[in-house]
């Protein structure tokens, strides 16, 4: 065999590359070896095979997919392989940006979940200065029982164009109801980060207003809660309530309706 020709054990001890994987660049048509002899049909490969070897391990360094690598290895013009790889950067780039979204994302997760297994002083209630919120509620149109249906269908579209998953779920309930200690709600609504509802029918959003609340934790069992701590804190206090607001802690990936966390948010007004 004349000089500058190698066997494809002596290519894979040339370049690291394992022969398997050189029998499969050629099966897919990525690599195929220059000069077959025909007397033994011993496959060869050429310099030119090795240059092109080391393209082929540059790109996949820079995880190139294989289609784009078989262009560049076609192209044999600078120019155009340049361009094809600043394109590919700029796809690099957004997956960096999607899977930088990911990691904080599952950390978030992870923050608001701790919250849960904290400790949490469920007697404790704040007097808490709160703005303004937009939030997506869905409008009744079946029976009170089916609010989350009704939001899940307002806030459908804008769930599929979040970049995050990052979202509260919270219900709005009968004020009238806390004195027996039962959660009753008759609406539930979503807030999802960075978003601004661009994709929600202006009839669905609404308005958590700014003002002063009575913040509290507690824990619901079966449609349930000590709510005494804030409802003695706002009489000794002098408020009363127009509007509460329970939302609930971290964001739990299973059914756990009977038994959970919220924050309870009790917009205040002053007695006179």
């Amino acid at each position: 065999m004349k000089e500058g020709y190698y066997l494809i054990g002596e290519v894979s001890k040339i370049t690291g590359i394992s022969k398997d994987t050189l029998h499969f660049y050629n099966k897919i048509g990525l690599l195929t070896p220059d000069f077959t002899d025909q007397t033994n049909q011993y496959r060869y490969y050429s310099r030119w095979n090795l240059w092109q070897l080391d393209i082929i391990t540059t790109c996949r360094k820079l995880s190139v997919p294989l289609e784009k690598v078989k262009q560049i290895l076609n192209f044999h013009d600078n120019a155009k392989i340049t361009q094809l790889l600043m394109d590919y950067r700029n796809e690099a780039l957004r997956l960096s940006a999607y899977y930088q979204q990911v990691a904080e994302d599952i950390l978030w997760y992870d923050q608001e979940n701790r919250r849960i297994s904290s400790d949490l002083n469920l007697a404790d209630v704040q007097l808490k200065w709160l703005d303004e919120e937009t939030v997506i509620t869905g409008i009744i149109k079946r029976d009170v029982s089916s609010y989350h249906a009704n939001m899940q269908e307002a806030a459908k579209y804008e769930l599929q164009y979040a970049g995050s998953i990052q979202r509260k779920y919270g219900y709005l309930i009968d004020p009238e109801e806390m004195a027996q200690d039962r959660i009753c709600k008759y609406r539930e609504y979503l807030k999802i980060a960075d978003c601004k509802y661009e994709h929600v029918n202006p009839d669905n959003l609404y308005l958590l207003p700014s003002g002063y609340y009575a913040v509290c934790i507690v824990r619901i069992v079966k449609d349930t809660a000590d709510l005494q701590p804030l409802i003695q804190w706002m009489k000794d206090n002098g408020y009363t309530t127009d509007e509460v607001y329970a939302e609930e802690l971290g964001l739990q990936l299973f059914d756990y309706i009977d038994d959970y966390y919220c924050e309870i948010k009790a917009h205040l007004i002053k007695n006179t």
